[in-house]
Formats: C-alpha cells, structure tokens, sequence
C-alpha cells in the first residue's frame, strides 16, 4: 500500500469516527445531558366528540407518561373533536385560545413551551401533531419528511375509527425518531466516500436510530411486562366464572359468532403456560438485554391477557343489557336512535329516508319500554333491519361518490375483545351507519392522503405554532 493510500484510510477512518460521535451526541441527548431527565409529566384526554369509552382514556392516560419521549415534553394534550374546520390547525388554535390559554404561549403566537398536543377531527376526518418551539426542536418536526411520518403512524388506526390507538401511536411516533415518510427521505448514500463526511453522518445517523429503536424496544417490554404480572394471576383466578357468565347469556345477540370470539380469546388466554415457560426467570429488575431478546413472548402475553381483560368488560355488558340495566339500554337505543338519523341525513335517498324513518319510530317506542319482557329479542330485531339498511346506505354512498370501495380485511365489526365492541356489533355481520361513512370517507380520501403533506399553515394571522395536521 502506497502512502497516499495509507494516508486517505487514516483520513477517512477518522472522519467517519468523529461524524459518528457527533450524530450520535446530537440524536441522543438525553445520554450526555442531565436535562433529559423529566421529574413529571401531565397528560390530559379532552374528548369533545364523546366517542372514547373509560377504557379508551385510561389507554391514553397510562400508556403516556412511559413513552419514549424527549425531556423537553411536559405536558401531552390529546383532544377528540366531532366537528372541525377542513384546516384542523384553526380548530385546535382556536380551541387554545377561547378555552385553553394555558396551551398557548404568553405571547399568543405559538403554542406553550413543553406542550404536545395530539388532536383528531371526526367531521370532516383530519389528525393533527402539535408543539411547542422546544418540543418541536426536541422531536425534529422540522427536519424533511418528520411530520407526514409522525401523521403516517396514526393514520392506519384511525381509518379503522380506534380513536385512542389513532392518538396514542401519534405521541409515540413524536418520540420515535425512526417515523419519517421514506419517500420523503433522501436518497442512498451510495457516494459515502467521497470526502468521507457524508458517510460518517449515515453510519452515525442509523447507529443513532438503532440505539433510539433499542430502547423503545426495552421501556416497551418492560411495561408490558409489569401489567402482566399485574393482571395475570386476578383474571386466571376468575376466569372460570368469567366463563360461566359468558356461557349463561341467552339473548339474540349471544350468536354462534360471538360464542366463537369467546372461545378463541380463552383458548389464547389458557395457551400462555409455554409463553410463560419463556418467561421464567425474568423480573422487572432484570438486564435490558433480556428484555429486549424476550420482547416477541412478552408481546404474546401482553396480548392475551388485555384481550381476555376487555373480552370480560364487553360480556358484563351484554350481560347487564340482558339482565335489565335500565341505563344500558337506554345507552344502546340512544346510539342506534342516532346512527339512523346520521344515515338518512347522509343520503339523498327518499325511499331509504323513509324506510329510516319508520325503523327509528320503532326504536323510539322501544326506549320507552325498557322493561318490556321482550326487550332483547325486540333490540335484536331493530339491529338485524337496521343491518339491511346500512348495507344499502353503504351502497348509495359509494354510488353518489363514484368513490372505489377498498376491500380491507380490517373493515369488519370489533371483535368481542376489542375496545371498539358494544353489544349488537358483529351480530349478523351487523357495523353501524357511523362506522361506515368512516370507510366510505377514508376511501375518498386515500389516493389524496399518502402523497398529500401536512397543512402546517393557519388563518389567523400572527399564529406560528409548530405542527400541523392533514386529513386520513
């Protein structure tokens, strides 16, 4: 080897060291800076649409304060609207300032220093990812591609209309530094070598992802880990009068498909002895290497264990609806009372209209007769005609729009061990008109919105807040 040679390699080994070092410092704050450290973090769920149930917030509220997130996020501000402007930045601006000041900087023009604010519009469907200056800074909103990838993240869950999940992937994608649209990313590195700079930053650059990844991985795990161990034991204890009330449910609704998500979820459940075998050993003070080489069995049993939580919660439910629950259904009349009247407003179909109308004078009547002997094989009558006319509302819609229907395996009614299922969901392949328009909408919007960026603008003049929001 020549000594020009020798001296290049010296050359760019040191060049690519020192860009390492550099980018590493510069993605990893939190390592070299005791500032990182946060001693507190609000988190506050501002449901103005009314559509997220008691598990929903309590997803939101626990699952944030242990997300992966830069020092410099001290307050979380998710906020649901049912109504809001096309440009969703007016909506959560103006919300800020007639109802919140305190998300709002003391000057009025950007939003509060420390504040992350994650809002989703149900009318027309927009999700949106704001920040304060700091925030923004912190999280790399600005840099190339940073807020569609953030945006990107929320958009499967909301599509399927998991309001919660939606807004929860949005606050961890903030943390992530990995959610960036790749289209929107640069192209290959393929001339690293000359002048070695360049080379240095990729190198740096994905070492400094892998290490961010890693330790999501980790804090992710060991959450999951400690609700296991929380949960596990109370509902294996109970699990077999959970059975017994699953079993003892006698009305319409307890059809052979709801009977069959119950035993899939127990079989899941009761198939934890060799995830847990995996497992043995493990504590909550155990290496990170262990949690991150146990994190798939750890997923597994996570999984299980919220699938048969929430599967109990819905047939207590259902179980309360059969048994009399005055205020259960009135709850499940009120709400299919108001899907018919969101179906025939959102036609223009005088004979579907009519037909609407008669099905909600039905429900009516029944509302007034909670206690009636009948009243579960009444309800399941009005959900099974109601399931007709929402298929042809269904067509109608796509008919008027000239819109595609997206054929999704993910578009069917929530299963009974999800969040999203009420009693009546699935019964007869039944969804509601409400869930429905939601496909309808996302389809129209679907072409538009992968390759559409963020609205970052607002029309308030003088209003400079980071963030922005595009439709899904």
């Amino acid at each position: 080897m020549t000594a020009s040679i020798q001296r290049l390699t010296r050359s760019l080994a040191t060049c690519l060291l020192f860009g390492f070092l550099a980018v590493l410092v510069a993605f990893l704050p939190g390592v070299f800076s005791p500032a990182a450290a946060v001693a507190t973090r609000e988190v506050e769920v501002i449901d103005l649409a009314d559509e997220l149930s008691g598990a929903d917030e309590q997803l939101l509220l626990e699952r944030t304060p242990g997300l992966e997130l830069p020092g410099e996020v001290t307050d979380v501000t998710y906020i649901l609207f049912a109504e809001n402007d096309d440009n969703l930045n007016d909506t959560v601006r103006e919300f800020g300032e007639d109802e919140r000041s305190d998300l709002i900087s003391t000057e009025r023009d950007k939003w509060a220093p420390g504040a992350l604010i994650v809002a989703v519009g149900l009318d027309p469907q927009k999700m949106g990812v704001y920040c304060g200056d700091d925030v923004c800074a912190a999280i790399g909103i600005y840099e190339e591609g940073r807020l569609d990838g953030i945006l990107d993240r929320m958009e499967t869950p909301l599509r399927n209309g998991n309001w919660a999940a939606g807004m929860l992937e949005g606050a961890t994608a903030a943390g992530d530094p990995t959610a960036v649209r790749e289209s929107s990313q640069a192209p290959g590195w393929l001339g690293w070598a000359i002048g070695g700079g360049i080379g240095a930053l990729a190198v740096g650059g994905g070492a400094a992802a892998i290490v961010a990844t890693r330790r999501a991985q980790v804090k992710k795990a060991r959450g999951q880990f400690d609700e296991v161990q929380r949960d596990y034991g109370r509902v294996a204890q109970e699990l077999q009068a959970i059975d017994v009330r699953a079993h003892s449910l006698t009305s319409p609704l307890a059809d052979d498909a709801l009977r069959c998500q119950w035993e899939e979820v127990k079989s899941g459940f009761l198939g934890l002895n060799e995830t847990f075998d995996q497992l043995a050993g493990l504590r909550h003070e155990s290496p990170d290497a262990e949690f991150r080489e146990l994190r798939a069995p750890i997923a597994t049993a996570h999984e299980q264990v919220t699938r048969m939580k929430t599967a109990e919660e819905n047939i207590e439910l259902l179980a309360g609806m059969e048994h009399g629950d005055a205020g259960l259904r009135r709850r499940e009349l009120t709400e299919l009372h108001e899907d018919i009247l969101a179906a025939g407003a959102g036609i223009e179909d005088a004979g579907l209209g009519e037909r609407l109308s008669l099905l909600d004078a039905r429900v009516l009547d029944l509302r007034s007769r909670l206690d009636a002997p009948g009243f579960m094989d009444e309800f399941a009558d009005l959900v099974g005609d109601h399931r007709v006319l929402v298929a042809a509302a269904q067509q109608r819609l796509y008919e008027e729009s000239g819109t595609e229907e997206t054929s999704d395996e993910g578009r069917r009614a929530p299963r009974v061990w999800e969040s999203g299922w009420r009693p009546a969901y699935g019964y007869g392949n039944y969804v509601p008109f409400a869930v429905v328009h939601t496909w309808h909408s996302s389809d129209q919007q679907a072409a538009s919105a992968s390759s559409s960026s963020a609205t970052t603008g607002y029309s308030g003049g003088g209003f400079s807040g980071g963030g922005g929001s595009r439709g899904f």
